[in-house]
């Protein structure tokens, strides 16, 4: 399962980011702005056989991913699975990817929210700027 892609959200982030001279915190929400409207019109886009992006919004400091799951059953125990599995899986990705770190930093919050095809919530994650150790 692919939980974020690095060449398609990331770098456009950063590049974005990293491009606006001086990076004042109005500034920088502004291109946030900026680069997830760019991100929508790409959407919906499937990452990979069973996850797909529907919607990018960022409202009060918070970018929310809202993801579809495909082939989620609600069988015992699979809610908490999934919830367990993505938590540590895109925890990994966030803390290893400088386009995350700095939206982090800048005092930010990612959620992504997890529905199945039907639409029945799945779960919700939300990563802060406490998410990451600082080295």
């Amino acid at each position: 399962m692919s939980l974020l892609r690095p060449g398609l959200w990331a770098l456009a982030l950063a590049a974005a980011i990293f491009c606006t001279t001086p990076l004042y915190a109005q500034d920088s929400e502004q291109v946030l702005k900026s680069v997830i409207a760019e991100q929508q019109k790409q959407l919906p886009i499937l990452l990979d056989p069973i996850t797909r992006i529907d919607n990018i919004s960022y409202v009060n400091h918070n970018v929310v991913y809202n993801i579809t799951l495909y082939g989620f059953e609600n069988r015992p125990g699979e809610r908490v699975y999934y919830e367990s599995y993505l938590t540590q899986q895109i925890k990994e990705a966030l803390c290893s990817q400088t386009a995350y770190l700095l939206l982090l930093e800048l005092g930010n919050t990612i959620t992504y929210s997890y529905s199945s095809t039907q639409a029945e919530p799945i779960t919700e994650i939300t990563f802060g700027p406490e998410t990451c150790p600082k080295m």
